[in-house]
């Protein structure tokens, strides 16, 4: 049973009006009445009679008033030990960010895990993908953010899902496919598909997002790196294919597409070492898990 509804029966109990009630909390009065029926469905018993005057409780809700009260001291109880136990932990966790999802996704929890615990450090780097798992495997970094289609390939990582993404397609302005209402892979296949040259792990999730659809390329050329990708796409006429916070480089005559091939989108995780040392990077994770468990189910849908 939802604390909250707990809570919004208490209220309830207190001022035997729903409208009252429902201004109180903020909410609508249709939704505490729903609210209130839930818990009731729950329970199999009835915890109000009401008329359009009045609210009286019943014995099973003067008995649940009871329950309810003892159960959120309890609840309280626990979470100021809890906090009290946070505010004692002190460490440092060096976390490492994909440059271009800096701003995206995460911000928000970073916040909280921070007030949480502010006797954590986080300490950020900002990294391509490759050289992010690199370092991560190598312990310079207790925490990544990275993206997958096949966990397998990330099989010595703990990793929680914490959202996904689609895929986009890099071009220039005047490249005639930027004229066409929809872009498909298979519109992309005629041009050189541009792969980066020191950047294998973003490489092999092009290849895995290719095998999806059955698509295929016969001409390849190479740019050092992300941030070259839009001076190789003008002197090569070239595509290439990414995820879409990379849409935020912004660079000068290349526009980004959205593919309509309808394949599954990429994770973003964050990943920690199976073998790391630091035991605060168990704790940040557990934390995420319970953050983003909802948010990302809902976007799997």
């Amino acid at each position: 049973m939802k604390l909250e509804y707990m809570l919004e029966f208490l209220v309830l109990s207190d001022t035997l009006n729903f409208s009252s009630a429902a201004k109180t909390l903020f909410i609508s009065q249709p939704t505490l009445t729903r609210h209130i029926q839930a818990i009731e469905e729950e329970l199999g018993v009835s915890l109000v009679t009401s008329t359009s005057h009045s609210v009286a409780l019943t014995s099973h809700g003067e008995a649940t008033v009871k329950s309810f009260r003892k159960i959120i001291q309890e609840y309280n109880s626990l979470t100021a030990r809890f906090d009290l136990e946070a505010s004692r932990l002190h460490g440092q966790l060096t976390i490492g960010l994909l440059y271009y999802a800096i701003d995206d996704y995460f911000s928000e929890f970073l916040d909280n895990f921070q007030k949480k615990y502010p006797g954590i450090q986080l300490q950020f780097r900002s990294y391509v993908p490759q050289q992010l798992l690199d370092d991560l495997r190598q312990h310079k970094v207790d925490i990544a953010t990275l993206f997958y289609y096949d966990k397998s390939a990330l099989a010595d990582l703990r990793c929680v899902p914490i959202a996904k993404t689609s895929m986009v397609v890099m071009l220039h302005k005047d490249n005639p496919l930027n004229k066409q209402e929809q872009i498909s892979l298979s519109d992309l296949v005629d041009y050189p598909l541009i792969e980066l040259l020191n950047d294998a792990y973003s490489n092999e999730m092009t290849r895995q997002y290719l095998s999806k659809s059955g698509i295929t390329f016969s001409k390849f050329c190479q740019a050092d790196n992300i941030e070259m990708v839009p001076v190789t796409i003008r002197r090569t006429g070239g595509i290439h294919i990414t995820g879409e916070s990379c849409q935020r480089q912004c660079a000068f005559s290349i526009v980004y597409r959205t593919l309509t091939d309808k394949l599954p989108p990429a994770s973003l995780a964050f990943c920690a070492s199976s073998e790391s040392t630091n035991p605060l990077a168990d704790l940040f994770l557990n934390n995420a898990q319970l953050y983003f468990r909802h948010s990302y189910r809902e976007n799997s849908l």
